[in-house]
């Protein structure tokens, strides 16, 4: 059986959501195509059986992140202020075994601030608007953001913290970060000062995903279809064939899949697009009866040398006297960790040694795994040495009957907002096309 569309859409994250909105809002005749039995994508909320929540994917919203916060105000959300992690008096440093609060390493701050320093001059030397077209820009992507840490000398302790900043927010280690996409990431934050990781969604970042949903008609029904994972897609003459065999034809196609998906359809994909890097690993979130963290005046967050990683207080803007103590297992060691079968089991037992009390208060627990999930095969493109300028060119072009859209095709990369903005985008692509 073969079906018409003028418009479908792969993918019913933000990116595919937005998108289909925007072209359905234009009158266009637009169809989502959804592989896994929701909507959302990376963004994924979990709810605990007392109403408390935590997040699977994606988490913080910065207040620099328009798209996001427009569409809170749009779906008459509410916003949640993140506080744990941002006082160091409250926030410990794993190392040796040996935990203890970021503010008693009195030699920490003043290395933290050459990081700080050196980042900034990474930042300097890109346009936020333009990262490729700089007369450094071949030079600085290819050399690994590991060579900026080294030049720094530092002492172990900041090796570790700074360490852990860099697989927390790319989800790989610093070898295998380009200068010239953290100097981007860095100019972008930089240009647009305000709070980082400062909210989440009261009550769960997916009802981003299930408001936009609600416009198209909701999950059941409507412009949406749930379990249909695509097999092969056709840019050329808009042909798409799912993997129960039925036969899709489009006008126009809006695809959001993740690169390391995207190849595994479109088999003319481009050799720049496919070597593109992506983070690795998952979450582990672990409901408490009560946030023991609190009894030592700590705030639940944690950063360690040990794979487990980072954690924090996933439950800090919400109310009850239970907790969600969140685990960011992040990079390679972090991606080898969550796949084992008893692993939250050991990260709480990791947890129980800076934070006594966990294990015996520890209820319900959650695992995801993003590394190995089919749909995912990653959490978010990171762009490796050699990577980024090979790729720039092919991101935002149009391919055929079919333009690209999701976090990595977007200034904004690993962030919501940057699925939001690419969304958008290719609904406009399209628009100007027909």
């Amino acid at each position: 059986m073969t079906v018409n569309h003028d418009v479908v859409v792969i993918g019913a994250g933000l990116a595919g959501l937005r998108a289909a909105c925007d072209l359905a809002d234009a009158g266009r005749d637009v169809l989502v195509l959804e592989a896994r039995d929701r909507v959302g994508g990376r963004v994924w909320s979990h709810r605990f059986g007392n109403g408390q929540y935590c997040e699977r994917g994606a988490e913080f919203v910065d207040t620099h992140h328009p798209e996001v916060l427009a569409l809170v105000t749009d779906l008459g959300l509410e916003l949640a202020d993140v506080t744990s992690g941002h006082d160091p008096n409250r926030r410990l440093l794993d190392v040796g075994g040996r935990a203890t609060p970021f503010a008693l390493h009195h030699s920490l701050a003043g290395e933290l601030q050459q990081w700080e320093h050196a980042l900034d001059r990474l930042a300097a030397l890109v346009d936020p608007d333009d990262p490729v077209g700089g007369p450094l820009a071949a030079q600085l992507d290819d050399a690994p953001l590991s060579d900026v840490i080294a030049e720094l000398q530092l002492g172990v302790l900041a090796r570790v913290a700074i360490g852990r900043e860099v697989r927390t927010e790319f989800m790989l280690g610093p070898d295998q970060i380009s200068q010239l996409f953290a100097g981007w990431m860095t100019a972008l934050h930089r240009r647009s000062p305000g709070g980082r990781e400062a909210y989440r969604i009261a009550g769960g970042n997916d009802q981003l995903a299930t408001g936009l949903a609600a416009r198209l008609g909701g999950q059941l029904g409507g412009r949406i279809r749930l379990s249909t994972p695509v097999d092969l897609v056709d840019p050329d003459e808009g042909r798409i064939v799912l993997t129960n065999g039925e036969t899709i034809l489009a006008d126009h196609v809006v695809n959001t899949a993740p690169l390391p998906v995207l190849g595994r359809m479109w088999f003319d994909m481009p050799l720049e697009l496919s070597r593109v890097g992506y983070g690795l690993g998952g979450k582990i979130s672990v409901q408490t009866g009560r946030r023991v963290w609190q009894d030592s005046l700590l705030d639940g967050s944690v950063d360690t040398e040990r794979a487990w990683g980072q954690t924090w207080d996933g439950s800090d803007s919400q109310p009850g006297d239970t907790g969600v103590l969140t685990v960011l297992l992040s990079s390679h060691d972090g991606a080898a960790l969550v796949s084992v079968p008893n692993t939250v089991d050991r990260v709480v037992d990791e947890a129980d040694r800076f934070f006594p009390g966990v294990k015996g208060l520890a209820g319900e627990r959650v695992r995801t795994d993003w590394t190995n999930d089919p749909y995912s095969l990653g959490c978010y493109a990171t762009f490796g040495p050699g990577q980024l300028i090979d790729a720039w060119p092919f991101l935002q072009r149009t391919y055929g009957r079919m333009v690209l859209a999701g976090e990595h095709t977007d200034a904004f990369c690993g962030f919501m907002e940057g699925a939001l903005r690419s969304g958008r985008r290719a609904a406009a692509q399209v628009l100007a096309r027909s």
